[in-house]
């Protein structure tokens, strides 16, 4: 019993509550800062994230590689993506990469994502775009060693989202359990945003001020705030014994 299995039933969680979502497809991956080590994150092996169970998470450090050495499964092969946010970004503790299709036209267009549904504060108050082929050329278009990630996560900056050109986003939180909001806001706010566009006029998005006020009051700033969300998704990606095992394990930890 320790931080590291609640740390892993919430990477469990998120796994399959953001494949249910499609916030992830078979091609996505979510991961979450070490517990009680900084220098090194949980990360599954490379598996569809619906598919993910605890005996499948690995450690890695934060050059991407694995801390098991004699470990011999496959990792993602954008894991570095997850290494330099880390790396960069101390305050996060949950890394996302995914390709969800409503967030997709943002990455190509000179149309902003606007954050007009309200609660799309979760995504930060700006989410830029970051092009690999303006400092690489041409590429494969994936994220595939740590000087493109460094270099994607500089982009990112302090900011909790960033849209990648054709290929879609990485999103930064400080828990798995704010991950899962951020997400679903994203995707929400994006088809919300297309559809607005649809109907044409001026589009009003939710202010600086009030993004800063849900931060405060019910965002990724009070994190107990969300643990309603993360029940709901967990019950409604049929992990209700997993789910109830976590609170157990929190309880006897005082967590």
């Amino acid at each position: 019993m320790s931080a590291v299995e609640i740390a892993k039933i919430d990477l469990v969680i998120t796994n399959r509550a953001l494949a249910r979502l499609k916030a992830v497809d078979a091609y996505g991956h979510v991961s979450i800062r070490h517990p009680t080590d900084p220098t090194k994150f949980l990360l599954s092996h490379s598996l569809s994230p619906e598919l993910v169970q605890r005996e499948d998470i690995m450690t890695f450090g934060l050059d991407g590689e694995k801390a098991d050495k004699g470990d011999n499964r496959n990792p993602y092969l954008e894991r570095s993506i997850h290494a330099a946010v880390y790396a960069a970004r101390p305050d996060v503790n949950s890394v996302v990469h995914g390709h969800p299709q409503p967030v997709l036209p943002f990455t190509v267009t000179e149309q902003p994502m606007k954050l007009v549904y309200f609660s799309a504060n979760e995504c930060g108050a700006k989410i830029p775009n970051w092009d690999i082929a303006d400092e690489f050329g041409d590429t494969n278009i994936l994220i595939t060693n740590m000087k493109q990630a460094s270099a994607m996560a500089k982009a990112l900056g302090e900011n909790r989202t960033l849209l990648l050109r054709g290929h879609g986003f990485v999103g930064a939180a400080k828990s798995a359990i704010n991950m899962i909001r951020l997400c679903k806001a994203l995707l929400i706010n994006a088809q919300m945003l297309l559809d607005a566009m649809r109907i044409g006029g001026p589009i009003k998005e939710i202010s600086l001020g009030e993004i800063a006020l849900r931060d405060k009051e019910v965002g990724q700033e009070r994190s107990y705030a969300s643990f309603r969300g993360f029940e709901y998704e967990a019950r409604m990606a049929g992990l209700d014994d997993l789910l109830a095992e976590r609170v157990e394990l929190a309880k006897k930890l005082g967590m």
